[in-house]
This record gives structure tokens, C-alpha cells and sequence, in this order.
């Protein structure tokens, strides 16, 4: 009877050992998330004449993280990172004009050491072109924040 048991007990052995190495390699090829979970994204809009401007403020756990800006009198996009902690979110921004997206980059305000970090990006729109604003938690832009983007466009 004993025979029988070490056998079975050895299988189990190696079977759980098998089992935490696949874990620990399986976690330790997962790719890191920015931020987990997300942080929350607030959008306001702001309307300037025949355009409308828009503000992306984002917060986690209560703390302000930085914004997103589109001003359409200026015709600027500001990128403010407020958190100095080795962590940025990436903006993509895209307009639509006579039919076809375009795609006007994407941009982030990171690695300083500053209290804050920003980037201000000049475009130049034709008044009344819808601009998206897409933030994500990622540089490959698959971890979606939140935004202004489709019918709550902003609108240069």
C-alpha cells in the first residue's frame, strides 16, 4: 500500500512545483499596467464662439494626476503630468476633416523631475474641425482612460 501512495504523492509534488514555476514565469512575462486600476478621467467642455474647448482631468484615489487641454482660441493641446512618480498617461489626438480621419500624433509629459511635467503642441485646424482626444494608461494605446472623442468631440 505504501508502494502506491509514494508514487501518487511524488506526482502531486511535482505537479503543484510544475504548476507555481508556470505561474511565477506566466506573471513575470505579463506586461506591467501603468496605472492600476485606471484613473479616473473628468471631461468639461468650455464653448468659445462657434468652437468648443475641452479639459480631461485625471485623478486616482483622490489625488490629481495631471489634464488634457484643447484650447480652440489658441488652437492648442496642453499635456500637464502634476504626479512626479515615474508614471505618464499618452494622449492621442486625431481630427476628422472632409470625410477622413487624420492622425496629429501622440504625445505625453514625462521624465523630469519637475513638479510638473507639460507639453504644449500648436495645431492648426480649419474652425470647426471635430479633434479627438484619447487618453490611455499604455504608449502602445490599448489601455483606454477616457476622452473626448466621436459626437463630445472638441471642436477647433
Amino acid at each position: 500500500m505504501t508502494a502506491i501512495r509514494r508514487p501518487r504523492r511524488l506526482a502531486r509534488i511535482f505537479t503543484g512545483a510544475a504548476l507555481a514555476v508556470g505561474a511565477l514565469l506566466g506573471a513575470a512575462a505579463a506586461p506591467a499596467a501603468a496605472a492600476d486600476p485606471n484613473p479616473e478621467a473628468a471631461v468639461t467642455y468650455q464653448e468659445v464662439g462657434d468652437s468648443v474647448g475641452v479639459r480631461v482631468g485625471l485623478t486616482q484615489d483622490g489625488s490629481f494626476l495631471g489634464q488634457v487641454e484643447f484650447d480652440p482660441a489658441a488652437q492648442q493641446l496642453r499635456v500637464l503630468d502634476t504626479k512626479n512618480d515615474d508614471d505618464t498617461f499618452y494622449v492621442h489626438v486625431s481630427s476628422t476633416q472632409g470625410g477622413a480621419e487624420h492622425n496629429l500624433g501622440t504625445y505625453s509629459a514625462s521624465g523630469s523631475e519637475a513638479p510638473v511635467d507639460s507639453v504644449v503642441k500648436n495645431l492648426d485646424l480649419p474652425k470647426g474641425t471635430p479633434l479627438d482626444i484619447e487618453v490611455y494608461d499604455d504608449a502602445a494605446l490599448t489601455d483606454y482612460i477616457g476622452g473626448a472623442r466621436g459626437t463630445g468631440s472638441a471642436i477647433a
